[in-house]
């Protein structure tokens, strides 16, 4: 194709100009890479005066924000100086407990060690309260980006409830149950905004994660206000479904899994193991019960580090989730669900990590019951089995779902807005699993040629040095969403990869040290607005330091 010819080459990039938004102007521009789009952002190469060129770059001067991240740099540096000097100081012989990643995740014990968080709202007047229309802003941010994490509401029903909270115009004098979840869900949304999305709800910039913090608490106040524990109510374990993905980033470690383990034993009471469920008459509540019931499963059973389940499959019997959206359950289609058309769903998500989770139960209950008998050959034939019922769910999953970032532009905006995010995070969820499972065998790979440790020690570093490839691609969008699963996977993958390297010698080391760098520089970028990614930087030091400073004391 001939260039076109023009005066100057343009700075914008060739997407932002045909769709006539603006640019940064860099390459990739940010309007891009919030897109998903960074691979393809670039600018025109015109004809300027015979010559066929485009717009260099510029060089920048560098904010107070790009001097920090230089500063992590010249660290990352310093830290594989020293991860190279403690894998030459160190045995070639390992026993197992002293490199094995899968024993020093859990005693490092995220969840469970001292909280960071204190509670700030003992009233109703220490709750910044937003406009009614900031919080129209919030919740409809929140029916597309979050509510399918949770699935704790039912979005129409909810959004009627929260116009007649407005209309009464005592809105914080209502139903204390009602006020937990609202609060729950609007921290939620803010906690997946950017700062462009926060300022057009009207939101002060300087203190969201405080404000995160503040609803957190509005909703344990009204949990606790409605002594909750005393007086079971669904909507009690509907706003605990959603306080379990808030707690660990705003650093509330010890109280996340008594939550936990209460909404479950509360669905219990109110009969929520059963089918159908007892909580309503209503065809589309009972359905609402069926999600957050998986909900409150899915987080047991993918408990990071793994424990003993407070819950077991023999002690339920409720179905999946029907692949219908939340305006379809008000349809004739809640009978006859067959008769749906094709299409995206937020709810494929939700079923996808209940099957994961499922898996992942099977394996911890064998795993325990083999390290009783102390079998590696049951351990590898275990590893084996489950690993390929983790592929196998993989290659089931709906199109949708499935790898679709490297796709061409136009197959991408095919799909809703939310359709990436989903995929993406599921696609780092089964590489985190297939990498935990393999993982158990890790202490034998250098000890042995045998072929299925091969396979398996092949799998388990591929999965890792994918979760860190994912997390660096996606690094704008996973940074802005903050969720503390993304942290954990990518926590775990660099003691998988800084374990192997302390194995290896210099020149093979150099790959697996390089990406253990990208997720201390991953950890450093969204600490200001995660708890966890605050304590995960400081374990990770103490890992991978604290041999090399022994050594040369």
């Amino acid at each position: 194709m001939t260039a076109r010819k023009s005066q100057r080459a343009p700075n914008a990039c060739s997407s932002c100009a045909k769709r006539r938004v603006r640019c940064d102007k860099q390459v990739p521009c940010g309007t891009c890479l919030a897109r998903g789009l960074e691979t393809t952002c670039a600018r025109e190469v015109v004809n300027v005066k015979g010559r066929v060129t485009s717009a260099k770059q510029r060089v920048p001067v560098l904010s107070y924000f790009e001097l920090q991240q230089e500063n992590n740099r010249l660290k990352a540096e310093l830290f594989k100086s020293k991860l190279l000097t403690q894998r030459k100081s160190t045995s070639s012989t390992y026993p197992r407990q002293e490199i094995s990643a899968e024993v020093l995740e859990n005693q490092t014990n995220l969840q469970h060690g001292k909280s960071d968080y204190h509670q700030q709202v003992w009233n109703r007047t220490d709750i910044w309260m937003p406009s009614k229309d900031c919080s129209d802003i919030l919740l409809h941010h929140g029916f597309t980006w979050t509510s399918w994490i949770h699935f704790a509401v039912h979005l129409q029903t909810f959004e009627l409830e929260h116009e007649s909270a407005w209309i009464t115009g005592v809105f914080l004098d209502g139903d204390p149950l009602w006020l937990a979840i609202y609060f729950g869900f609007i921290a939620m949304s803010l906690m997946f905004m950017d700062k462009d999305e926060a300022r057009r709800a009207g939101l002060p910039l300087e203190n969201t994660s405080e404000l995160v913090q503040n609803w957190y608490g509005a909703a344990l106040f009204f949990l606790n206000e409605a002594e909750f524990l005393r007086n079971p109510n669904f909507k009690t374990v509907q706003s605990i479904a959603i306080l379990l993905g808030l707690a660990k980033n705003v650093g509330d470690f010890d109280l996340q899994p008594v939550l936990q383990a209460t909404g479950i034993r509360i669905g219990q009471i109110l009969g929520m193991d059963q089918e159908p469920p007892m909580i309503s008459d209503d065809p589309v509540m009972q359905e609402i019960s069926r999600r957050v019931w998986w909900t409150l499963v899915i987080c047991e059973w993918l408990s990071i580090p793994a424990r003993p389940p407070c819950i077991h499959q023999a002690d339920f019997n409720v179905r999946l989730p029907l692949v219908l959206s939340d305006e379809e359950l008000t349809t004739r289609l809640i009978n006859e669900p067959n008769m749906a058309t094709k299409m995206p769903r937020p709810v494929d998500y939700h079923n996808a990590m209940i099957f994961l989770a499922k898996s992942n139960y099977h394996f911890q209950i064998q795993m325990r019951a083999i390290e009783n008998l102390d079998g590696d050959n049951l351990l590898e034939d275990l590893v084996l089995t489950t690993d390929e019922a983790l592929a196998n769910i993989i290659s089931q999953l709906p199109s949708h779902l499935l790898e679709i970032s490297g796709g061409l532009a136009k197959e991408r905006e095919q799909y809703p807005p939310w359709v990436l995010w989903q995929q993406t995070t599921l696609s780092l969820s089964f590489l985190f699993y297939r990498m935990k499972v393999n993982r158990v065998l890790q202490h034998r790979w250098a000890s042995s040629s045998d072929v299925l440790l091969a396979r398996s020690k092949a799998i388990c570093l591929d999965s890792a040095n994918t979760i860190v490839s994912m997390v660096k691609q996606h690094k704008v969008v996973l940074a802005r969403h903050r969720p503390w699963a993304t942290t954990s996977a990518l926590f775990s993958a660099a003691l998988t990869l800084a374990a192997e390297a302390k194995r290896l010698d210099s020149n093979a080391a150099e790959e697996y040290i390089d990406r253990v760098q990208t997720c201390f520089s991953f950890f450093e970028y969204i600490k200001d607005h995660s708890a966890l990614a605050t304590r995960v930087l400081s374990e990770l030091r103490v890992f991978c330091f604290h041999d090399s400073e022994s050594t040369s004391v």
